[in-house]
């Protein structure tokens, strides 16, 4: 019985092919899109789920009230790792981890800059980074030990034993590979091609020494594994306090586990409450991607029923030789599943054929194989729920028409059916409409935040991470590279153009509430910094050689005035606590305009540029506007190899970096724009499919009256006024929705537009117009028809 439903079932498909590859080709786009985001889904969902003791693993994190704002940080307090391994029995194990950042790793004339982090050797047990070479136990025990990842330890010795080989860091010290590590997963949220202990920073870093019991400064993260039974939130509620107890300076600051399950999707705080974070978005294209599917099924339900007067009789015949109404579903849903199953196999080929292309998007890393029994029952799971709800309505219904009625040729289809298709044609443009809406405003906000003054010019401004051998050896870099002639100045700083290294809570100023915990972001930096970066004085003037007292100088951004209250603030001093018996006093040269550093997206934090040549993170180049980049690049590299023999000359550009902050807001709408046009015009076949079978059942009637004198327009009026209704009511359903979801999610953001109203009418306008052309097609066909054709029967 299934051979001749599936024979009957490809007979039907070849008697309708227009019908047939509109279904086709429908469920084929909405199933390659809807397996393509479960894939996406499924590996944001798999990040960190590898370790072992994941569910044990957390970071320490801190509440604080700093200048009147509630925020979340690493909680990075170098006396943490001792009080957590000899005083809470509930922690199993405790690693400090510094911040991953590129260092020079070198060997013999091979010479790389690599991602790497110093950590305890407790590290090993608690996470699930194998190693593939060398013990467990001993691997970080000597200081000046180092694990290497395979692929590095291949990068840097070939097929040669690895073990007991020296490699040199950033060219100042010599360390002895202990062990080979596997390379790290790529749904990892810790990243690093080689491992250190932090024993070696501690040695060889006197600052972290001086450190080591001060609860007030933050500057690398504390990783805990508690014991089996204690759950993150119960240890949360013990240590909460900790700070306090330990110095009372440290008022409204809270501490707390951030378990390793949410590092990944759910790391955005605010208010001290955990709002989200990408899983926000995994969420919304589940969503989405559910929604395209469906609106492809609707296709199908669409048609299958609008069509069922060319099937009537066939019911009919079938249920007079003893069909039950059973084996009429069957038949019906074998070939709902016939069309999808070829839909599923050209999906598969459109997935191989656009993976490549989504790369951009966060796609990188997704894959798609055939030996992956859990992606096999994924996609054979789309497969059969989307046979299923695609051909339910329409083998319940056709199969409902009563045989005498079929037989005697009195079988009208109900204003029931009638209702449900455009209810069908209404929820699809709803969708649809409601994507093209928050496309624009997406983009709007997108576009908002980069049309916001930053407050520096990231054009032709390059950027080169600051090595022991450039700081040592900046001045005569210096002069060489403006010797180029391709530079219009050069600088140093204690931070890059897109983050802020430090942030100093021990200023003070006249008129300050002794009482108010404050935090101000700091860059130390030199002379020619403002040149360099094009920063924008309102106020005052840069630091300058022509004055010997600049070197106890600062400028404040506009912020930082504010918040301290100061009118007219140049020429007066502020005073930096230095732990001494004095305070430093600080001279205010100028005032800058807010530099947009880290979030474009919230307020500019307060903030101070000092005068402290010999704190470096980054070295800047200003690029002449008439430089010729090539020939510049070309210029700076022999010198940049010349005074850091031990790396490769790595660069990047500060537009690009900045440009980097809006990644995920930029893919969101990337993607919501394609799912946007893949829903229009998945809803457009629908609408195309049904015309032509409107028109089709209207053709007598369109011949009747162009013989009574109606003109092409009327009846392309006639036909197209009732889908254009449909739409219109879809605008009026998705504008509402759409702003209410697009309110809640602009809420997370505290620089923001304001939902302007064009914004429903450009995108209500738009969804007419593609709908009345879909339609015009086949409404102008149905018009030029020759009406002596149509009526010839009569």
């Amino acid at each position: 019985m299934l051979r001749n439903y599936l024979k009957i079932a490809w007979r039907n498909l070849l008697r309708n092919k227009v019908l047939s590859f509109i279904n086709i080709f429908g469920l084929a786009i909405g199933m390659t899109f809807a397996m393509l985001i479960g894939l996406w889904v499924k590996y944001e969902l798999s990040f960190d789920t590898f370790h072992a003791n994941a569910e044990r693993l957390a970071v320490v994190e801190r509440h604080s009230l700093f200048n009147g704002i509630k925020g979340t940080n690493i909680a990075g307090m170098l006396p943490l790792y001792g009080e957590f391994k000899t005083n809470w029995p509930d922690v199993k194990r405790v690693s400090r981890m510094d911040w991953e950042k590129n260092h020079g790793i070198m060997v013999g004339n091979t010479k790389f800059q690599k991602n790497g982090t110093f950590v305890d050797p407790d590290f090993l047990k608690m996470f699930t980074f194998p190693l593939v070479k060398g013990s467990m136990e001993t691997a970080l025990k000597e200081p000046n030990s180092i694990i290497l990842t395979e692929s590095l330890a291949k990068a840097l010795f070939g097929n040669a034993e690895p073990l007991g080989k020296i490699v040199r860091i950033d060219n100042q010290y010599n360390m002895q590979v202990t062990a080979i590590a596997r390379d790290v997963p790529k749904n990892s949220t810790i990243g690093f091609e080689f491992l250190a202990p932090y024993e070696f920073l501690m040695q060889n870093e006197p600052w972290r020494k001086e450190n080591k019991t001060s609860w007030g400064n933050n500057f690398l993260r504390t990783v805990v594994e508690l014991k089996e039974g204690t759950t993150p939130e119960a240890f949360s509620a013990k240590i909460k306090n900790l700070l306090i107890t330990k110095d009372k300076n440290l008022t409204d600051q809270t501490m707390f586990l951030f378990p390793m399950r949410d590092w990944h999707l759910r790391d955005q705080f605010k208010d001290w409450a955990n709002v989200g974070g990408k899983i926000d978005y995994v969420r919304l294209f589940a969503i989405i991607g559910i929604f395209v599917l469906l609106i492809a099924c609707i296709n199908f339900m669409n048609l299958s029923t609008a069509r069922s007067e060319k099937r009537a009789k066939e019911v009919g015949i079938r249920k007079v030789v003893g069909s039950q109404r059973g084996q009429l579903i069957g038949q019906f849903l074998s070939e709902s599943l016939l069309t999808t199953l070829l839909a599923f196999v050209l999906s598969l080929l459109l997935m191989r054929l656009l993976l490549p292309l989504l790369k951009d998007l966060d796609f990188e890393h997704v894959t798609f194989r055939f030996t992956d029994g859990s992606l096999l029952l994924l996609a054979f799971g789309v497969l059969l729920v989307t046979g299923l709800v695609a051909g339910s309505y329409p083998a319940f219904y056709l199969s409902s028409f009563a045989p005498v009625k079929v037989l005697k040729g009195t079988l009208q289809q109900g204003k029931g059916a009638s209702i449900f298709r455009k209810v069908l044609v209404v929820s699809q443009f709803t969708i649809s409409i409601g994507l093209i809406i928050s496309v624009f405003i997406v983009f709007q906000q997108i576009k908002h935040a980069k049309g916001r003054s930053i407050g520096y010019d990231p054009n032709n401004l390059v950027s080169i991470q600051a090595s022991n051998d450039l700081t040592k050896n900046y001045n005569a870099l210096k002069q060489e590279l403006l010797n180029t002639g391709y530079l219009a100045s050069v600088s140093k700083a204690s931070s890059s153009l897109t983050n802020i290294s430090n942030s100093w809570g021990d200023f003070h100023w006249e008129g300050q509430d002794p009482k108010a915990n404050i935090s101000i972001d700091v860059i130390m930096t030199e002379w020619d910094y403002e040149k360099t970066a094009g920063l924008k004085f309102k106020q005052g003037r840069p630091f300058s050689r022509a004055f010997s007292t600049d070197s106890s100088a600062v400028i404040l951004n506009e912020a930082a005035v504010q918040m301290m209250g100061l009118k007219n603030p140049v020429g007066k001093t502020i005073q930096l606590d230095t732990g001494g018996r004095e305070f430093m006093q600080l001279a205010i040269v100028g005032v800058v305009e807010n530099m947009v550093v880290q979030n474009p997206f919230r307020p500019v934090d307060p903030g101070v540029i000092m005068f402290n040549p010999s704190n470096v993170s980054n070295i800047f180049l200003r690029l002449k506007p008439t430089a010729d980049l090539k020939k510049a690049l070309a210029a700076i590299q022999p010198i940049m190899e010349k005074h850091n023999p031990a790396l490769p000359f790595e660069y990047s550009f500060a537009d690009e970096d900045f440009e980097k902050k809006f990644k995920t807001e930029n893919q969101v709408g990337r993607l919501a724009g394609i799912f946007a046009g893949l829903a229009v015009f998945i809803s457009c076949l629908g609408l195309f499919g049904l015309a032509a079978f409107m028109a089709e059942r209207r053709t007598k009637e369109i011949g009747i009256r162009k013989v009574l004198g109606a003109s092409v327009m009327n009846l392309i009026a006639l036909l197209s006024k009732e889908f254009m209704v449909l739409v219109g009511v879809s605008c009026l359903i998705a504008s509402p929705l759409a702003y209410w979801l697009m309110h809640g999610w602009l809420q997370k953001y505290e620089y923001r537009i304001d939902i302007s109203w064009w914004v429903f009418a450009i995108a209500g306008a738009l969804a007419l117009v593609i709908a009345l052309v879909t339609v015009s097609f086949q409404a102008v066909k149905a018009a030029l028809a020759n009406p002596v054709k149509s009526l010839r029967s009569e």
